[in-house]
């Protein structure tokens, strides 16, 4: 489970934001950014099991991250990783690419996932479901939301909820937007419980423990938000900002890793 937020040529200074929180089990082993790649030159944090990458970003201004697409149902363990597209997305490195890579994938081979990539004038999301071919979706300007879902999904509360923190910020200088995009990404907010669905009877999860994650920081007795990151895109096709956060974005401070890509 991870949130990715998008602000998409709403900025005056940088033309792609992204503010995303990454949800996992306190138990599995991971890194914060490092480099992934050194043609291109990519950096992003480590899975400690299956050693692929939630999400990362190259030094010439390719953004990729991905979120879980929730079910119901335990994942299949003997399925690809989902972490090696990323970085595999991270190598084709370009939008264009991306986009030759995704359709050449065949979902059933890995569980379900959502995928937002962007430069700085293009951003797209694409899903990767149990069909037969990855389904693409442009993102328009403005501020978006990709949850464990389609981006923008209604019934999600944490994707009105983000949206409505950040009404009227999205144009405020990076000084002041950064500090407001970690308290985005640290509200923990749950929806009403009465608006959550009971899952299905055969599901492990309890009503209780999806009610836990309708809030953009997770905090559980095994599972929450483990780490944070922030990125801004420049004009010039480049990483501006990579910041890092190795906790819960209320537990511990920022680091800036963008010189990592340098």
């Amino acid at each position: 489970m991870c949130t990715i937020i998008v602000l998409n040529q709403v900025h005056p200074t940088y033309p792609v934001i992204i503010a995303a929180n990454r949800d996992e089990y306190y138990a599995r082993p991971s890194s914060g950014p490092v480099r992934l790649l050194e043609d291109p030159v990519a950096i992003g944090g480590v899975d400690g099991r299956k050693k692929g990458t939630w999400m990362g970003a190259t030094a010439h201004g390719l953004f990729v991250g991905l979120t879980n697409q929730r079910t119901y149902a335990l994942p299949h363990n003997d399925r690809l990783s989902r972490g090696q597209v990323v970085l595999d997305c991270l190598a084709a490195g370009s939008v264009e690419g991306v986009d030759a890579l995704l359709r050449d994938l065949k979902p059933k081979d890995y569980n379900a996932f959502n995928l937002l990539y962007a430069d700085r004038t293009q951003v797209r999301a694409a899903y990767a479901w149990d069909g037969e071919r990855v389904e693409f979706e442009d993102v328009p300007a403005g501020i978006h939301v990709l949850p464990n879902d389609r981006l923008d999904h209604a019934d999600w509360f944490k994707v009105g909820r983000a949206r409505a923190l950040l009404r009227g910020w999205e144009t405020r200088p990076w000084e002041e937007l950064a500090p407001h995009l970690v308290r985005v990404l640290a509200d923990r907010e749950k929806a009403p419980l009465a608006s959550v669905q009971r899952p299905p009877l055969a599901s492990p999860f309890t009503r209780t423990m999806v009610h836990q994650l309708t809030c953009l920081c997770i905090r559980t007795p095994v599972y929450g938000t483990r780490s944070s990151t922030l990125v801004a895109l420049d004009g010039d096709g480049g990483v501006a900002q990579y910041h890092f956060a190795p906790e819960a974005p209320d537990r511990a401070p920022f680091q800036d890793v963008t010189a990592l890509l340098r």
